[in-house]
């Protein structure tokens, strides 16, 4: 592979195969180590106060001179859009996958690979994202992602949502709130970021698309309703799709995970969900969600790390949650998803502003 610092090359993968996979065999034969996979997070080590803080780690570890430290840094913030006082614990999905970026992009290192690097941004994110890669002036890029490139035509009948409707009144959440353990000599800090109060309307059998940009606080909400985070649930009947798939794996294979294995008739049923790729995990817990069969669905970016074929069969899920009369709470950022939703579903929007 010829490879020229400063430009970027994109390597599509199909349904089977593992994004990360694929980005770890590409770095062994290339010689490198400077992977950022799927799962953003992962990438944070967390052992610093501050997204500043977090950010100068890397350069630490080089030696690097403090003043020439100090400008890298705050250049990264600027590119990245990222304050650099907050903690990296209490940032959304989208932003840690910013912080991931530059996390190790700060280094210049001659070659960069990056897996799914659109999954959970906003358009305003993909933009700046897409800028600071061109940026690394000393760095060659490589893409790695699902390709989505496949027409989805969808052959779904349309559902129709009852009348009556479901309202959760004044939902709040506080995102980095921690409760005080035994074992702590003084209480944790305050939560630094509050979201609500707001009140959802749910129709059975619809789609309630739950907008808003990188950091408006739609993942702590949907945590917050779905009873987790200390949170209590703010429906007896009710089960939520995280963000991240790999945090919901609970099972040894996909045929325990999923109670209702005729909804995935194409995966392989006697895998470790985290022995697939990851447009199949997705599947996986998305099918896993909807088999659970509560009154109220909660789906968190379930469009991300999805190839063509993945995403046909999570449209098909979603198909079968509404045809048995549950409620969808969807976020997402990419309008052609939900257009493809709103080809079989009624939806009705609401807006979180940042």
């Amino acid at each position: 592979m010829d490879l020229v610092p400063g430009t970027s090359k994109t390597i599509r993968v199909g349904f089977r195969k593992n994004a990360d996979d694929v980005a770890h065999q590409l770095a062994e034969i290339l010689g490198v180590d400077t992977v950022i996979g799927a799962d953003a997070a992962a990438h944070v080590s967390l052992l610093r106060e501050t997204v500043r803080e977090e950010l100068a780690l890397a350069l630490e570890h080089l030696g690097m001179d403090p003043q020439d430290m100090e400008s890298r840094v705050e250049q990264a913030l600027c590119d990245v859009a990222l304050d650099g006082t907050r903690k990296p614990s209490g940032l959304s999905g989208g932003q840690t996958r910013r912080l991931a970026l530059a996390q190790v992009a700060i280094a210049e290192p001659p070659v960069l690979i990056v897996v799914e690097p659109w999954a959970g941004l906003d358009p305003d994110s993909r933009e700046r994202i897409a800028s600071y890669l061109g940026t690394l002036k000393e760095t060659a890029v490589i893409l790695v992602e699902h390709d989505t490139s496949a027409d989805n035509i969808l052959a779904l009948a349309r559902v129709a949502p009852a009348s009556e409707r479901i309202t959760i009144s004044q939902l709040r959440a506080k995102r980095g709130a921690k409760p005080r353990r035994w074992w702590h000599l003084q209480a944790p800090e305050s939560s630094s970021f509050e979201v609500g109060p707001v009140d959802l309307k749910l129709r059975p059998g619809g789609v309630l698309w739950l907008r808003g940009g990188n950091g408006s606080g739609k993942t702590t909400l949907l945590r917050a309703a779905a009873g987790l985070d200390s949170n209590e649930p703010v429906h007896p009947s009710i089960a939520m799709a995280l963000q991240s798939p790999m945090d919901q794996v609970v099972e040894p294979t996909i045929g325990a995970w999923v109670q209702e294995p005729d909804l995935i008739p194409d995966l392989p049923l006697e895998e470790h969900p985290l022995d697939v790729s990851a447009s199949q995990l997705r599947v996986a817990q998305v099918a896993h969600a909807v088999a659970l069969r509560r009154s109220i669905l909660i789906l968190d970016e379930p469009d991300t790390l999805l190839d063509a074929r993945g995403r046909m069969m999570v449209h098909r899920l979603i198909h079968n949650a509404l045809s048995a009369s549950a409620s969808i709470v969807l976020t997402c950022h990419d309008p052609a998803f939900v257009a493809e939703v709103a080809s079989y579903a009624k939806i009705d929007e609401m807006n979180l502003a940042n």
